[in-house]
């Protein structure tokens, strides 16, 4: 039998007898188990295997196209592979990029409508120094009411102080005259003259301290209300002019008088004394009683404004068709007034009356 006949035996899978002796003399001579003589068939084997490994390679090309086309098995990829930066200094740091050259590039800004492109380090600049302006304003605000707190309460502890100093000084006093009065300065005077001149002078020389000292408190006094005379008339200006900014129409005398007028009877009817309209400065407490004046003053002027509104009818025009309504023309009557003039406080009742209705 031939090797051609036994490998396709083999192959087909036939169960025709084959003698064994007979087969391994054949491959001899054919030179099957010298390198240089292989037969077809054991060349056949040595590609096949060197394809085995061909076709594994394959088998992962396969599973890397699949991988690739996967959404999830890109997205976990692509999640593993992105770096995560947690600065701009980090990212030009694994960019291997100069910090300094990417700050000298143009960023195009918007001031007021106009567009203007400036570098990005003036950009840093002007934010840092706005922080940096911010943080010493809040700081000198904070200051600037701690020093004012702390002035406050020195102010109070030194009254308090004067309030004592002065408390002492006239019991110094009292006792003084209450050791004068002790003396029989008639008897002494008759007997002793010189025991009466001595003590006599003693009793002035005290008197005289105390008096000293007594006037040096009532100048301190005077010193510091007069300071604190200052400070509230700083105040008040601060305020009046925050009250002239709420209310610009109070800026004429002849309307700020009038208003206040309004205001002092309102308050006045609500149980307000004059001494008490007196220490309110705070321009707040004046926004708040003059819109309280308002709204009764509006009121109490709705019904007499409603019942003028009712007694002047609407005169069509000659040709025009009439509004056979009266609700309706009382309506757009008291709506044209107001528009024409807002101030009015007529109109403004009428108009006020159209909702209370």
């Amino acid at each position: 039998m031939s090797d051609v006949q036994a490998t396709a035996t083999t192959q087909t899978g036939a169960a025709a007898p084959v003698d064994t002796e007979t087969h391994f003399e054949n491959l001899w001579e054919a030179g099957a188990f010298e390198p240089e003589k292989r037969t077809d068939g054991a060349a056949s084997d040595d590609q096949n295997a060197a394809a085995a490994p061909q076709i594994g390679a394959q088998d992962d090309d396969a599973a890397q196209t699949t991988q690739q086309t996967d959404p999830a098995a890109q997205a976990q990829q692509s999640t593993e592979e992105t770096p995560e930066f947690g600065s701009l200094d980090d990212l030009l740091t694994s960019l291997k990029v100069d910090p300094t050259s990417v700050r000298s590039l143009l960023v195009t800004t918007k001031i007021d409508g106009v567009e203007k492109a400036v570098p990005l380090a003036e950009i840093i600049e002007s934010f840092q120094l706005k922080g940096h302006v911010n943080n010493k304003s809040i700081e000198l605000s904070n200051q600037r009411t701690q020093f004012e707190q702390e002035q406050q309460a020195v102010r109070t502890l030194f009254q308090q102080q004067l309030q004592q100093n002065q408390q002492l000084g006239n019991l110094a006093m009292q006792m003084l005259n209450h050791d004068y009065q002790k003396v029989d300065w008639n008897g002494l005077r008759a007997n002793n003259p010189a025991e009466f001149a001595a003590l006599h002078q003693e009793f002035q020389n005290r008197q005289g301290q105390i008096q000293n000292y007594l006037g040096q408190i009532q100048q301190q006094s005077a010193l510091e209300a007069q300071q604190q005379q200052q400070t509230l008339q700083q105040q008040l200006a601060a305020e009046n002019e925050r009250l002239m900014g709420a209310r610009p129409q109070w800026r004429d005398p002849a309307a700020f008088s009038k208003d206040r007028e309004q205001m002092t009877q309102y308050a006045r009817s609500v149980g307000f004394k004059d001494a008490e309209l007196g220490q309110i400065h705070d321009h707040r407490y004046m926004l708040i009683l003059d819109d309280a004046a308002r709204y009764r003053a509006l009121q109490a002027a709705a019904p007499q404004a409603l019942k003028q509104v009712r007694q002047a009818p609407v005169m069509a025009a000659p040709g025009s068709r009439t509004n056979v309504n009266p609700q309706d023309a009382r309506r757009a009557q008291a709506i044209e007034r107001f528009n024409r003039n807002p101030k009015d406080e007529d109109a403004q009742a009428a108009v006020f009356s159209l909702f209370s209705d």
